[in-house]
């Protein structure tokens, strides 16, 4: 199968697929697009004349920073028409891709919720703490600053728990922390 020949047939799939409509662009792979966010990416197979693969894709590269997110393949005769290969995704890929998609978009929600929540923490931090600089990734925030002979850390996780670090504290900066430390355990 060329790429215009899989074009098309995605174009007719989608036609059978409750809810899907094809997305084609010269120079991409065709995709079908359907309801909650769901796109599945036919390719023509290059050493097996005639068959699709049929690959359901997770939004936004979710699959590689979300672990335990499975791979939802399926391959198809495609001479077998468009209706003949709508009915397979529906049955053998579908249902499987929907739940895993639908667990994805909840975890890529939370991890939303969290990563604004780190954000309220570290511009906290930033403004209390005279000349802190912000380093940040995908899974932390640190915020390090320097006082008088003093310095230190606050890495703020994901999950909005931090650790603290603090060097060189003299004893009032060490009785202030203490005194945190015990007012938030009572």
């Amino acid at each position: 199968m060329n790429e215009w020949e899989t074009e098309e047939l995605v174009i007719e799939v989608a036609e059978h697929l409750d809810g899907f409509s094809p997305l084609v662009r010269p120079g991409h792979p065709a995709y079908l697009t359907g309801p909650a966010g769901a796109r599945l990416v036919v390719h023509p197979i290059w050493n097996q004349r005639g068959r699709i693969r049929v690959l359901g894709v997770y939004p936004g590269g979710s699959r590689g920073t979300l672990p335990g997110l499975r791979r939802h393949e399926i391959t198809v005769t495609a001479a077998r028409g468009a209706k003949f290969v709508a009915k397979r995704i529906e049955r053998r890929l579908l249902p499987d891709y929907r739940r895993d998609l639908l667990a994805c978009r909840e975890r890529l929600a939370k991890r939303a919720a969290e990563n604004g929540t780190r954000a309220e923490i570290a511009e906290t931090l930033v403004e209390l703490l005279p000349e802190a600089s912000l380093t940040e990734n995908e899974r932390e925030t640190v915020v390090r600053w320097r006082l008088d002979g003093a310095s230190g850390s606050f890495t703020v996780y994901g999950d909005t728990t931090s650790a603290i670090e603090i060097r060189a504290a003299d004893r009032e900066l060490t009785e202030r922390i203490a005194y945190a430390v015990q007012h938030r355990s009572t």
